[in-house]
């Protein structure tokens, strides 16, 4: 059903402006959710990327340390808008017969539906990896790869090319992802904890982490002069050392709170799903306007 729903809106109304506002303003409510509960928590979840104003508005907070924080900062983007999606259909249902308000619903459940598929980067992908992948780069290449390998799957299954070239970039986020395993690895070698955040760093950490990167990059490392001296472009070396640094998650989430989570996930899949598949000649009404 939510592939059906993707289907529909991208084969006829791609080109519309309505189509396109309604698609605009439900990430729009998703980005808030995630937004609203970083401010609550006055925290960053790792590993997220925003509008660019609203970017600019979470750029002071610290990065999160917490797996409770980190989880419920990833769950409030896809649970208020499939809950605002099912009251939409709901209303429909009971005698609104509104187009426009239907497929406003259907593409709020179709988007946060997606967006709770347990691969990454999307939200559920990043719950399941922060409860059981976060300890361990091995296995975070592995889960990125099996991600991949995924968007690619579906992408050929359905002959849907922007999904396989998204597919083979999260490819090059593996080795990515290996090469920084390789640089921690080294680090550890020589003593270097990079397991902090950027402002905690010192500035022999700092330059001995710097090295190393350079090390790794020897055609960036031709570029930039020798020693202690500073780039004139330094600030993407500041970026480049962010991105190696891996702030050591607290398990504060009980075992019994992880299945809790894990439950309202697959009833936010399931209770939509159920509901769109007992109403189908509502659809089937919403096709048939769609066509006309």
């Amino acid at each position: 059903m939510l592939i059906a729903l993707m289907s529909v809106i991208v084969d006829y109304n791609l080109n519309t402006y309505i189509v396109l506002f309604e698609v605009l303003f439900v990430l729009f409510l998703h980005e808030l959710g995630h937004f609203f509960m970083m401010k609550y928590f006055k925290v960053q979840a790792q590993g997220m990327f925003f509008m660019s104003f609203l970017g600019r508005q979470i750029k002071s907070l610290r990065l999160s340390d917490s797996q409770k924080e980190q989880t419920l900062i990833n769950l409030m983007g896809p649970l208020p808008g499939i809950l605002i999606g099912v009251g939409l259909f709901l209303v429909v249902e009971n005698g609104f017969n509104n187009y426009y308000l239907l497929e406003l619903s259907y593409i709020f459940i179709a988007i946060n539906l997606l967006n709770l598929v347990p691969i990454d980067p999307f939200d559920g992908g990043r719950i399941i990896g922060g409860f059981f992948f976060c300890k361990n780069d091995q296995y975070r290449m592995v889960f990125t790869l099996i991600s991949s390998l995924a968007f690619i799957g579906v992408g050929v299954y359905f002959q849907f090319v922007p999904l396989m070239i998204f597919g083979f970039l999260m490819g090059l986020k593996v080795r990515s992802l290996q090469k920084s395993q390789e640089l921690h690895e080294n680090l550890e070698e020589t003593n270097v904890n990079y397991k902090k955040t950027y402002e905690d760093l010192t500035d022999r950490e700092y330059w001995k982490i710097r090295k190393a990167f350079l090390k790794k990059n020897p055609k960036l490392e031709e570029m930039i002069p020798s020693g202690y001296t500073l780039w004139e472009n330094e600030r993407l070396l500041v970026e480049q050392v962010r991105q190696i640094l891996r702030i050591k998650t607290k398990p504060d989430l009980s075992v019994l709170a992880k299945f809790g989570i894990l439950i309202i996930m697959a009833a936010l899949v399931v209770v939509p799903a159920y509901l769109l598949y007992q109403n189908r000649e509502i659809f089937d009404w919403y096709l048939d306007r769609t066509n006309a």
